[in-house]
């Protein structure tokens, strides 16, 4: 607010302000309007979406302030100092007199109405400098999908609220976990419409029974049981991903233009209090929901516009007791060919020059840009291609591609400091779960539990391993409850049922851990009391037993790596 009471007092008349999800902008346009009653202008608020006019009202009446609506049926009131409209309706409506600020809220959307222009040359006179009328536009997305079209001739200036990710660094948003997935998705059947984004038919072809059941493999691999909402391309597609998740058991329903509005608060209602898991839309849920406890939000779509991209991913990343992140999953590659919704986000009032197409854009193996198909060497990280050819491509490795994590530079650097310290307390003998707790002082939040799963073992040789970090945590913590150790063992070893990577690449799917201790000769198959002599006859034993040419090379060396270690701890034992 104040940047742009600045431009005001500097001669400014119009001025775009962004401010993202979190950033409170229900509360600043509120604060603006009282400001702008207090001394005695007259508001006039427009919004093209119900909710934002049921929202705006509430929210001044909170602030001792009266407010008209100017929507359908409902009574208008001129008299009072703050005309809430809707947007749709005032063009069809005489124009409030003595207006002395206009507010156009979702202005990325509502800007672009006919009556927007009819409203801003209205109260002005049609020259800014001249006008006694002030105008603000507000948006967490002043993207339009359209290159040609921006805000340089509604506006004079921007002012802009920290972005998203500066946002949950402050601690006014919920942490973000992204995941992206290449090659489900044929881009070449894809066409664009008249706004710049993907036609609804191209869409509906490619995001169908199958696409549906391929995000639903990953989904329950991820986060089955989180609270989630789904964006979808088509109602057929929101209909189909909802039945086939109730068929799994995970209760969902859907919400599409025709549900009534009735219907939509029945649903959004058994949604908030966790009796539907997942809501599956089209084009619902972007604006004016404000569900705080979403914890996943599905992109089961792909589309070129930014500004949408943005609203599907902020509506899981509200702040709520119930959540310590939010997974965002990308089905439609929109973090690779749109943009990241945790990198700061280019905004300005001007057209955005018009990107090469896709047939013209290759990713680079290193860094995984979208750059122009001819380069040699990326232009963002500095790699050279070989060849001719796209040889150096993912996509010709031979290996199908992976749904994974997409971790930013930054977020790298953590996840190396995680595991390099549970390996290096692991080696120490110190107590690894002090680790979350050096993480949280250093870099100000709790992390993921999935960043360190195969730390210190790296996912090889499960079953020896398992045996010997669970010796380790008894050692460390004698009097341990089995709570915690089951916890350490799902930190090392993942969550049974979870899909993860191994240190070479290759995934597995974590397994139920033993919680009950075997001691070393257990694993040796002799009394406690033994001599060391009979130890090792015991251990020649258990080494002809295992041979490879008996049981296999994978299995001999998993209990090989078990009784080896059993071995040096007995004769520890006996030296001492």
């Amino acid at each position: 607010m104040r940047e742009t009471y600045h431009f005001f007092r500097n001669g400014i008349k119009s001025v775009l302000a962004y401010a993202p999800t979190g950033a409170g902008k229900t509360v600043i346009s509120s604060q603006m309007i009282v400001d702008a009653v207090n001394k005695g202008r007259r508001v006039m608020f427009c919004c093209h979406r119900k909710k934002l006019i049921d929202q705006t009202q509430q929210t001044l009446a909170a602030m001792g302030i009266e407010s008209g609506i100017i929507w359908a049926d409902h009574p208008t009131d001129y008299s009072k100092p703050v005309q809430i409209c809707m947007i749709q309706t005032i063009q069809n409506r005489e124009l409030p007199p003595d207006i002395g600020l206009v507010i156009f809220d979702e202005c990325h959307s509502s800007i672009y109405y006919q009556i927007a222009w009819d409203i801003i040359t209205h109260y002005s006179g049609g020259i800014f400098a001249l006008s006694k009328c002030y105008f603000i536009g507000l948006t967490a997305t002043p993207w339009r999908t359209k290159y040609k079209e921006g805000f340089c001739q509604f506006f004079q200036a921007l002012v802009r609220a920290p972005d998203p990710i500066e946002l949950v660094n402050m601690g006014y948003l919920s942490r973000p976990r992204l995941f992206g997935y290449g090659g489900l998705l044929d881009f070449e059947k894809l066409e664009t419409n008249n706004l710049g984004d993907y036609t609804q038919s191209s869409m509906q072809a490619v995001c169908n029974e199958e696409y549906n059941a391929e995000v639903i493999k990953y989904f329950l691999q991820i986060c089955p049981e989180r609270k989630t909402i789904a964006f979808c391309a088509s109602v057929f597609q929101a209909y189909n991903l909802a039945e086939q998740f109730n068929e799994l058991g995970i209760k969902s329903e859907v919400v599409v233009g025709t549900t009534s509005d009735s219907g939509r608060e029945a649903i959004y209602q058994r949604f908030a209090t966790g009796e539907t898991q997942l809501i599956s839309s089209v084009a619902c849920l972007c604006e004016g929901f404000d569900e705080p406890s979403v914890q996943a939000a599905i992109i089961a779509r792909p589309t070129r516009s930014q500004a949408l991209l943005i609203q599907m991913c902020g509506r899981a990343l509200r702040l709520h007791p119930s959540k310590q992140d939010a997974m965002l999953l990308d089905f439609g590659e929109c973090f690779k060919r749109v943009c990241k919704p945790t990198s700061k986000l280019k905004i300005s009032l001007c057209p955005r020059p018009k990107p090469l197409i896709e047939t013209q854009v290759k990713e680079c193996f290193n860094c995984h840009e979208m750059i122009p198909v001819f380069c040699k060497i990326c232009p963002e990280c500095g790699y050279e291609f070989s060849g001719d050819g796209d040889d150096d491509d993912e996509s010709d490795s031979g290996e199908p591609p992976i749904f994974g994590e997409l971790l930013s530079e930054e977020e790298l650097r953590q996840l190396r400091y995680i595991r390099s310290q549970m390996k290096r307390a692991y080696k120490a003998g110190r107590n690894p779960a002090r680790i979350k707790m050096l993480f949280r002082e250093k870099f100000k939040y709790f992390p993921p539990d999935d960043w360190f799963v195969g730390a210190i073992f790296g996912g090889k040789n499960p079953t020896a391993n398992k045996t010997i970090y669970l010796d380790f945590l008894y050692q460390i913590r004698p009097t341990a409850p089995k709570l915690w150790i089951r916890d350490m063992m799902q930190l090392e070893f993942g969550r049974p049922g979870r899909r993860y990577q191994n240190s070479k690449g290759k995934t597995y799917t974590a397994t139920r851990n033993n919680l009950e201790r075997k001691h070393w000769w257990m694993v040796l198959e002799v009394e406690p009391g033994s001599s060391f002599k009979e130890i090792k006859q015991s251990y020649r034993k258990l080494v002809k037993r295992w041979h490879p040419d008996i049981c296999g090379d994978a299995k001999a060396k998993d209990m090989m790596t078990l009784i080896n270690h059993a071995f040096e701890k007995a004769k520890r034992f006996c030296e001492s």
